[in-house]
């Protein structure tokens, strides 16, 4: 920052017989200090004269002229130092309050309490018009609630203009802020731009529908043209905003009315002066009944979210687009505390620059940030969502490399080939998942392994058997084998079509246990093996269990049960 635009003035200055306590802010205009005389509080501002001496001489002139409650009053100027000045100092009343746009924030207002604070600002800028004063740059931030009685004060008249005031700028347009200029300067700046000499006269006019932009955001949360859809200044000029009724239903229909009034398109169209406002709005409060109490927005909850969706663009889904264009009311009134130590922002005094921030004796001072509710939830949820996306590629890659591996046609019983069990029963090397959810001696079925890829058991008469049952068939040295059918391929697409399927399956509670078969009677010859392998029988009608292992694996070559007699 600019020493020759912002010096710095140590606390304990004395400027023109004011002593400085601390600096309230900055702007573009110079900067403002809080200020004590004579144990009374004012806004002094510092103005340097290198380069803005004429504006500094057009404030007083206008702060000279506005003698009412409802703007705010000079109390001196100077120059300073007093000798070889260097800057231009101006002595406004301290308003002690908030501004506006913090006061509408924090309190929520109702209709009726909106009505109020406008009818305020338009008593203030009925009496500047009447001294042939324009604000020319009317905004939230420039208003100030005052804390004493709750009247809007309007404040800040830098970029001000009077009658026959001579021309600073050499731009066709006056200094101002963009979104709350009338159709007609932007209009003339079309026609005008490229004329020399040629520049565009604020009227009260141009305060008016500055109001309607204020009101039209206090009652809606929003401005009547957004950047985004301004596209230069075609909207301002060409396209009617949605009335506040329409985003607001809370909103009464009368005071929807006045405030599209204000925003007309042409001059005449608008309320003929700040006098002819103040007398609608009155009448609106004589005749406003329950309704006009209730609170404008939504208050703020422990779950809020963003109320003002994202703009779509072209292209996107439909569900997309709808999803965007939701809008609900805005939130406003206090935040709910989170945890304890949180502390609701305390009123603030605001200094008589409204665009500047609040004095540092006024402003709360640093609060414990509120502990993070619900970070550690969006943490476990992009931790799940990552883990997710693992097991899906983790079954993919199993499946695929199941079906590139040979499969299994269904068992010939009776085919006599060496087969190795050994070899059936390791599992591959590839899927390490896999082995995490099944291990040797459950009775599961192996996620690499078909069911019927298993050893089939020959009988030992010759008489047909289950495979499940024949247990010295199984112990012999001959297995029974399978024939194997050659691979037909499978394409990545259906490769990762059957890894979700899988992935899916998986999400069951349980494991994919194969349930024992229900008991039978005993094949003939079952008694003999059992005596072999050392079960004895001595009642016929007891059903047996049992489990046979191989000699050397110690693995469970297979389960069954059967019922004697």
């Amino acid at each position: 920052m600019s020493p020759r635009l912002h010096p710095i003035v140590p606390p304990g200055t004395d400027i023109g017989g004011y002593l400085v306590e601390e600096k309230l802010g900055a702007g573009g205009f110079g900067a403002v200090y809080l200020a004590r005389r004579g144990g009374r509080l004012y806004a002094l501002k510092l103005i340097p004269l290198w380069g803005l001496a004429e504006w500094a001489e057009r404030e007083v002139a206008i702060l000279l002229r506005l003698k009412h409650s409802n703007l705010v009053r000079i109390r001196g100027h100077g120059q300073w130092p007093d000798e070889a000045p260097q800057s231009f100092f101006i002595v406004m009343d301290f308003v002690e309050g908030r501004r506006l746009d913090v006061w509408t924030r924090e309190e929520n207002p109702s209709a009726r309490e909106v009505v109020l604070k406008v009818l305020g600002v338009a008593r203030g800028l009925g009496a500047a018009h009447r001294a042939k004063v324009v604000h020319r740059d009317l905004k939230e931030s420039n208003v100030v609630v005052r804390a004493s009685d709750g009247e809007a004060v309007v404040v800040d008249f830098g970029a001000g203009g009077y009658e026959r005031a001579p021309s600073i700028t050499g731009g066709v347009l006056p200094p101002g802020t963009p979104e709350y200029r009338a159709p007609e300067a932007w209009r003339f700046q079309q026609e005008h731009g490229g004329e020399r000499g040629r520049s565009y006269q604020p009227g009260p006019s141009d305060d008016l529908y500055a109001m309607g932009v204020v009101l039209y955001w206090l009652l809606t949360g929003r401005q009547p043209f957004l950047p985004d859809e301004a596209a230069g200044v075609e909207a301002v000029l060409n396209r009617a905003p949605k009335p506040p009724q329409v985003l607001n239903p809370r909103v009464p229909g009368a005071l929807s009315d006045v405030c599209m009034r204000l925003l007309a398109k042409e001059p005449e169209e608008r309320h003929p002066d700040a006098e002819a406002l103040c007398a609608e709005l009155e009448a609106l409060l004589a005749q406003a009944d329950e309704p006009w109490d209730v609170k404008l927005c939504d208050a703020y909850g422990p779950d809020t979210a963003t109320t003002i969706a994202e703009v779509p663009h072209a292209g996107e889904d439909e569900l997309v687009q709808w999803l965007k264009k939701r809008k609900a009311r805005p939130r406003r009134g206090p935040r709910p505390q989170h945890g304890e130590g949180a502390h609701a922002p305390d009123s603030n005094a605001v200094a008589i620059q409204a665009e500047l921030p609040p004095p540092a004796h006024a402003r709360p001072g640093p609060t414990t940030a509120p502990p993070p509710t619900r970070s550690g939830h969006f943490n476990a949820l992009r931790m799940a969502a990552w883990m997710g996306l693992l097991v899906v590629l983790s079954v993919s890659v199993l499946v695929l490399v199941r079906n590139l591996m040979p499969a299994a046609a269904p068992v010939a019983r009776h085919a006599q080939e060496p087969h190795s069990s050994a070899a059936s029963l390791s599992p591959p090397a590839a899927p390490t998942l896999a082995l995490a959810l099944w291990a040797p001696g459950q009775e599961v079925a192996a996620p690499w392994m078909a069911p019927e890829a298993q050893e089939a058991a020959a009988a030992l008469d010759g008489a047909p058997t289950l495979a499940a049952v024949a247990l010295p068939a199984t112990l012999s040295e001959e297995k029974a084998s399978v024939k194997m059918k050659k691979n037909t391929g499978v394409s990545p697409g259906k490769a990762l079509g059957l890894g979700v399927a899988a992935c899916l399956t998986m999400a069951c509670r349980g494991p994919q246990v194969r349930p024992t078969p229900p008991p039978e009677d005993c094949p003939p010859g079952a008694v003999e093996a059992m005596e072999k392998l050392g079960l004895k029988v001595e009642d016929e009608r007891l059903q047996v269990t049992w489990s046979a292992r191989g000699e050397n694996s110690g693995r469970p070559l297979c389960q069954g049960r059967c019922r004697l007699g």
